[in-house]
């Protein structure tokens, strides 16, 4: 097997060792004992899956590993953690993996309408787009407490910074730093929505409401993306120096990092 993976390729193999299966549960992840047979391989999926897992900011530690029984067909998620691994967490990666596994139908089924296509398809339909959406909105919701820790260490030195751009430039922001405005304003819209769920006493978002979170999360880290990509990676950390000589780069890392 290549040693470079990705996503799809996770999803192939979902596709090949359910394939003749009466459902697709993710039943699996329940530990057992490791079979002669069964073959353990890495894949960076599974880096994100672990990432995905974290909930608490701070010292949290989860490792997620994978295992293929040919055999049996089956494949088996194994979660560690650096204390006792709560039930939930169990039960939210059996959902994210659900959700994976959704997902891998629809690309079989594009895979297979498309067979004269160079490389791989894309997902692009209306149920792709859906199961998008409500996977977004349980890794959030399940993440909510490590994004509004971070939300609260860099959004306002990010904010001020900005605004003290708008000002610099008359108002009037071109290439990059009209992109980094976007990334502000795209991620106000979701902080705004997110504060309901975090803030007491919590109330849960209308569908519409996660609408929003989701396209303007999707937004803000495309833009992001091309702040942090400006002049070979630097283009950040100059406009920062021309202002106040303040490191502007690490902020947008991180909130980047978090959407």
């Amino acid at each position: 097997m290549a040693n470079k993976l990705d996503p799809h390729d996770l999803v192939a193999l979902m596709c090949y060792v359910f394939e003749g299966r009466q459902d697709g549960s993710s039943s699996s992840l329940n530990p057992t004992p490791i079979d002669p047979q069964t073959s353990t391989r890495p894949f960076r999926i599974l880096d994100v899956l672990a990432s995905l897992s974290i909930s608490e900011a701070g010292s949290q530690v989860v490792a997620v590993s994978l295992q293929l029984n040919s055999r049996e067909r089956e494949i088996r998620l194994m979660v560690t953690e650096n204390q006792e691994v709560d039930s939930r967490l169990v039960d939210y990666l059996k959902s994210i993996w659900g959700n994976l596994q959704a997902l891998s139908e629809e690309f079989a089924a594009k895979r297979g309408s498309d067979m004269h296509e160079e490389g791989s398809p894309s997902i692009l339909g209306e149920m792709a787009l859906q199961l998008n959406a409500g996977l977004f909105r349980e890794i959030y919701k399940h993440s909510l407490k490590k994004q509004m820790k971070l939300k609260e260490k860099w959004w306002s030195p990010l904010v001020d910074f900005v605004k003290k751009l708008f000002i610099r430039r008359e108002r009037s922001l071109q290439g990059v730093e009209f992109n980094l405005y976007q990334v502000v304003t795209g991620l106000d819209s979701v902080f705004q929505l997110a504060c309901k769920l975090h803030c007491p006493p919590g109330q849960e978002l209308t569908d519409d409401e996660w609408k929003v979170v989701y396209y303007d999360s999707v937004w803000a880290n495309l833009k992001a993306r091309l702040v942090l990509a400006d002049q070979n990676n630097f283009g950040c950390e100059l406009l920062a120096q021309e202002l106040n000589g303040t490191p502007l780069l690490t902020p947008i890392m991180v909130l980047g990092k978090s959407i």
